[in-house]
């Protein structure tokens, strides 16, 4: 069973990243010949170091992502991959940290920029059992238009009232 990065206590973590640079630098150290040119090849390197680790490799790689295990067996490659529950409950924390963190009792608006192509996004987390921002939207418009057909009666009963009283439109002096 492979752990996870959150499985792993803090000596663990040190202990794999001290076997890590082992590795690399072993391999590295190694393949000195063959990677260190003018100008260097970074990509026999990179491959040098990849097959220094071995299968410590594969196990962070595994362990950064949501894939079980990857085997390779007569040149086919199968990918297995967990289930994504640690990864939504993390998500799930994050925006409740997000709401929380900003007193929304409903939901909160966070704009962010995609730093590679400027792109701007509006990305909104509300809770579930609460309206969305377009339902407030909706219940606004409707009490808008509640209030205007309001007005209108009250604009009607007035001219209705002034018909009787035989007045005609206000003048200044009378709506002071």
């Amino acid at each position: 069973m492979t752990t996870t990065p959150a499985d792993l206590s803090e000596e663990q973590r040190e202990e794999r990243r001290a076997r890590a640079r082992t590795a690399i630098e072993t391999g590295l150290r190694n393949t000195l010949d063959a990677w260190h040119q003018s100008p260097p090849r970074l990509d026999w390197a990179a491959d040098a170091a990849l097959d220094a680790l071995g299968d410590l490799a594969a196990e962070i790689l595994v362990d950064g992502t949501m894939m079980r295990s990857l085997t390779i067996k007569d040149g086919v490659a199968t990918l297995e991959l967990a289930e994504a529950t640690e990864m939504v409950r993390i998500f799930a924390a994050g925006m409740r940290g997000c709401l929380d963190g900003h007193g929304a009792s409903n939901y909160v608006e966070m704009e962010m920029t995609d730093g590679a192509t400027g792109d701007a996004f509006t990305v909104t987390v509300q809770r579930r059992e609460c309206p969305t921002p377009h339902q407030f939207r909706q219940q606004a418009e409707a009490r808008a238009e509640q209030l205007a057909a309001e007005l209108e009666e009250t604009r009607a009963a007035l001219a209705v009232a002034r018909q009787i009283l035989g007045t005609t439109n206000p003048t200044t002096e009378e709506t002071r």
